[in-house]
């Protein structure tokens, strides 16, 4: 009779055009001693040779597992594909560009057991690309000094996803928590597909809804590779209209003070989404469309008729600055 390896983590790596960072990714999962690590690889119809190394990366290893979703899904569908077959009691994500620290895994499970948390983040360390030994920089600065976690609701949640949110740009959404498998699955949680910007805020904030225990505790190890070429933070109107929808949706449905986050939330993500559809709009010299974007509540419209001001300003000051 075959005995059954109880897996503590399984560790679930979205990889689309990846090669050069795949490896690194995976053997950073698989170097963590005191806990059974499942490595789910779920390549989303890469037009390189992502999906063979996966599956090499499969072969030399018993724990890696490698699967394809055939067409192009997102992040969202990858992960939710791997999530249809994990066995852990943990479930974690790792970007493929990303790596973990020999030991994160078993330090934070053993504080997820002390906390009884569903849900437990470490703040994470960002690195430059090509320098990754080099700085590190942490994402939020949490738990405070002198605190070893942090309890996080779904109001305080929210507010750590505005871009205010403890004086620089650091949202809470960006953490790579553990999670409970079996809360996942006694949720019916899963990640939204028709989101490829902010789906894990979704999954997180949907978490707290149902009654998930959130802790962040100090850095056991993550770190977040940084691009020159995603410091932009740009984002499509198609992509901020399905966050500003999902916003909406938990606003709807929540109460006190998570509903006048939440509500503050969707307000600044409306005013991105409003600006970058009226971009587009003006370009395609749709006069319906432009009237549309100015549907909207009143903050969202003063909004985009001051950047249309400064728009008009830097214009002007640039044929005035051609001017003989």
């Amino acid at each position: 009779m075959v005995e059954t390896v109880q897996i503590d983590v399984s560790v679930i790596v979205a990889a689309y055009k990846c090669v050069a960072t795949l490896e690194r990714a995976v053997r950073s999962s698989l170097d963590q001693p005191g806990v059974t690590v499942e490595v789910i690889i779920v390549d989303d119809a890469s037009p390189d040779d992502t999906l063979v190394l996966a599956r090499k990366l499969a072969e030399a290893y018993d724990n890696v597992i490698a699967l394809t979703t055939g067409v192009n899904k997102g992040p969202s569908g990858a992960r939710n594909m791997a999530l249809e077959i994990a066995k852990g009691t943990y479930v974690t994500v790792l970007d493929s560009d990303d790596f973990m620290e020999s030991g994160r895994l078993a330090r934070m499970m053993a504080q997820a057991r002390v906390l009884q948390a569903t849900i437990l983040a470490d703040d994470l360390y960002k690195v430059m690309e090509g320098d990754e030994e080099g700085p590190r920089t942490r994402l939020l600065d949490l738990p405070k000094p002198g605190s070893d976690s942090f309890k996080v609701d779904l109001a305080e949640f929210t507010r750590g996803n505005m871009t205010s949110y403890n004086g620089a740009r650091g949202e809470m959404g960006f953490l790579k928590p553990l999670i409970l498998r079996d809360f996942l699955e006694e949720q019916s949680l899963r990640y939204h597909e028709d989101m490829r910007l902010g789906e894990d805020f979704a999954l997180y904030a949907e978490a707290l809804a149902a009654g998930a225990a959130f802790q962040i505790v100090p850095p056991a190890g993550y770190f977040a590779v940084v691009r020159p070429d995603s410091l932009s933070g740009s984002h499509g109107a198609k992509d901020l209209g399905a966050l500003a929808r999902r916003i909406k949706a938990l606003r709807d449905a929540a109460t006190g003070p998570a509903r006048d986050a939440l509500q503050a939330l969707w307000i600044d993500t409306m005013k991105r989404y409003s600006w970058v559809r009226l971009i587009d709009a003006v370009k395609a010299r749709d006069l319906a469309e432009i009237a549309a974007c100015f549907k909207a509540p009143p903050s969202v419209s003063i909004h985009l008729i001051n950047c249309l001001g400064e728009q008009f300003v830097l214009r002007t000051g640039r044929l005035l600055g051609r001017s003989p």
